[in-house]
């Protein structure tokens, strides 16, 4: 593969701008440690999604294309307790169309370069995704499906669950050859900062995913990266070929973030109530922030 053929995900600068203030935010203002766990574990919970119904939208793109889009991605759903509402409507067979301060949990655009999504509830943030706002982008999907589109779709809506990239799990670390990727990303088409590279590549610390399993080479949430990334090229522990399908620990760790158990759902609302009510205590943190957890905390208190 050609250097130049090479794409990674990558948010639009807004969306990574909005990111990365929140994270200054956290830094500054909330402590290390929330209800006795790491501050960094409870945010990632609170990305997952509540068991239940997540409603899904499409700015542009025709009915045949939004069914392809909707029929991939509910094979999630067979696996954990968490269903894509796309608002069919059985009358015409037309799935919910975007609207301009849509809030639509996920909102599907074709917009904007390359393959993204934000990741899980932070789609439904105000600081990061206004009303209205792409937060599952599939770039040129409206005018021609590439031939792994399949394996795309699985991709983003993996992210849009709360789960991250597999070749950034705590359990190994990726031996990359980190010179020539700031070099050859910081240069064109990408131009990407070194932040920009650590935030998308660099290996996630112990204890900030919510859970994480051995590293699985053939999920679908690990990136294919050509040889010339890694030092020790093809024998590199991270280098796999495209995966396009769920692997087995993906259907495993779907059921374990969206349990069908009634006592598993009472015990991760009661754990969620708890941290959300903590942060709601925290001084000195925007208004925004704070309106944010209090419509989070309400939204689990409701469901008692």
């Amino acid at each position: 593969m050609k250097l130049s053929e090479f794409q990674i995900e990558s948010y639009p600068d807004k969306i990574q701008a909005r990111l990365e203030r929140r994270e200054r935010l956290r830094n500054t203002n909330v402590p290390d440690y929330i209800k006795g766990k790491v501050a960094e574990l409870v945010f990632e919970d609170l990305k997952l999604w509540r068991v239940g119904i997540v409603t899904v939208s499409f700015k542009d793109g025709n009915k045949e294309l939004h069914k392809k889009i909707a029929d991939t991605a509910s094979q999630w759903s067979n696996y954990g307790n968490l269903i894509f509402d796309f608002g069919l409507d059985s009358s015409t067979r037309e799935y919910r169309q975007w609207t301009a301060n849509d809030t639509s949990h996920i909102r599907i655009g074709f917009e904007y370069s390359g393959y993204w999504s934000l990741v899980g509830t932070d789609s439904d943030d105000i600081n990061i995704a206004k009303p209205g706002e792409i937060t599952l982008n599939l770039s040129g999907f409206n005018n021609r499906l590439p031939s792994n589109w399949k394996g795309t779709v699985l991709h983003e809506f993996g992210h849009a669950l709360g789960f991250h990239h597999e070749h950034q799990t705590p359990d190994i670390e990726c031996d990359f050859d980190w010179p020539k990727l700031y070099d050859y990303l910081g240069g064109p088409p990408n131009y990407w900062p070194k932040a920009k590279v650590d935030h998308n590549l660099r290996q996630l610390k112990q204890g900030t995913g919510y859970k994480y399993s051995a590293h699985d080479i053939e999920s679908i949430m690990h990136y294919s990266f050509p040889e010339w990334m890694f030092k020790s090229g093809a024998n590199s522990p991270c280098h796999t070929s495209e995966n396009n399908d769920l692997s087995e620990e993906d259907k495993k760790m779907m059921g374990k973030a969206y349990p069908f158990e009634q006592e598993m759902i009472a015990e991760i609302d009661s754990s969620r109530i708890e941290n959300l009510s903590e942060l709601c205590k925290i001084e000195n943190l925007p208004e925004s922030t704070n309106q944010i957890h209090k419509k989070h905390l309400d939204y689990y208190l409701s469901k008692k």
